[in-house]
């Protein structure tokens, strides 16, 4: 059964939040390994993470563990007319919270979507062929729509769905791999 977009979206972020801390951990500490082995990872000289709030997969210990491998990592920062850039960051960096909660960086060197080897992507839902259901900004989708890079997202359990839940768009851009644990 299809639902319209919003409707999932509010579903599926009920379902994040009422997630059990010790579920959550755990699964985040199995995707992060996961992810750690893809040879997208480990080839990758500069990734593109999100500063994660608090009721999305927790991204911090994979920014950290980027930079211990001595990956250039990159955050977003949000633009007008719903744009993005990707800005680099390092212990020094101050950051400011926007309106929607987000940390983004003050300042910093910002790369071009060439220059970045892999982006995680964040999302609410998705399922296992990469069909994505974002926070509802369009975001991701216009910055991914001219990046020839690869993409993956990592998903908890409660985020993966089935194909039909909701409808796809002319504009939506497909995740290259979508790391669950359902795959194990």
């Amino acid at each position: 059964m299809t639902h319209s977009k919003k409707e999932m979206r509010k579903a599926y972020l009920a379902r994040l939040q009422q997630l059990d801390q010790n579920t959550r951990l755990r699964e985040q500490h199995r995707l992060a390994q996961k992810l750690y082995d893809l040879p997208q990872w480990t080839n990758a000289k500069t990734v593109a993470l999100t500063m994660s709030q608090s009721f999305e997969l927790d991204t911090a210990p994979l920014i950290l563990h980027a930079r211990h491998e001595g990956k250039r990592v990159l955050v977003p920062r949000t633009l007008p007319k719903r744009q993005m850039e990707f800005v680099q960051i390092d212990e020094d960096t101050e950051f400011e919270e926007t309106g929607f909660g987000v940390l983004e960086p003050l300042a910093g060197m910002v790369l071009q979507p060439q220059e970045i080897d892999l982006i995680v992507v964040p999302g609410v839902a998705f399922t296992a062929d990469g069909k994505r259901l974002g926070f509802g900004g369009g975001y991701y989708d216009r910055y991914l729509a001219n990046y020839p890079g690869r993409t993956v997202s990592l998903a908890l359990t409660t985020q993966l769905a089935d194909a039909a839940e909701w409808p796809g768009e002319d504009h939506d851009v497909r995740i290259g791999q979508v790391v669950n644990l359902e795959q194990e």
